[in-house]
């Protein structure tokens, strides 16, 4: 199901409808939805005329109209890529993570973690 918020910074598509939409923002799912938004005129032009591919217009003209081939706009775009909320940890994030596990870590596995020796850590083990 494609639910669609309307923003002050456009048009965002969610996979599931929102546990709430911030104030001035709308959620709608179907074209009936669309055409019972509070969307004034100028609104609708705006997001209209944000869209990739389309003829600019300067004025609303049938707003009905223009609603019907605003919701099969963005009905045919492609669904965006999903972003990845996952980032590799950072090296210090490994060793944080290898240090607070039951059994620890030793200096070689942080070294090892580190991309350096054995050595160049030593320190590390010896820590009050």
């Amino acid at each position: 199901m494609r639910i669609y918020i309307i923003g002050n910074d456009g048009i965002t598509l969610c996979r599931e409808p929102p546990a709430t939409v911030d104030d001035g923002e709308i959620a709608v799912a179907s074209n009936e939805e669309l055409h019972a938004a509070p969307l004034s005129g100028k609104r609708l032009l705006a997001l209209w005329n944000a869209l990739p591919g389309v003829e600019k217009r300067r004025k609303v003209g049938d707003r009905k109209g223009l609603i019907d081939e605003l919701w099969s706009a963005i009905e045919a775009l492609p669904d965006p890529e999903p972003q990845s909320d996952a980032r590799r940890p950072s090296k210090q994030d490994e060793v944080i993570a290898m240090l607070r596990r039951p059994e620890g870590a030793t200096v070689d596995e942080v070294a090892s973690a580190m991309d350096g020796s054995a050595t160049r850590y030593a320190a590390f083990s010896r820590a009050p």
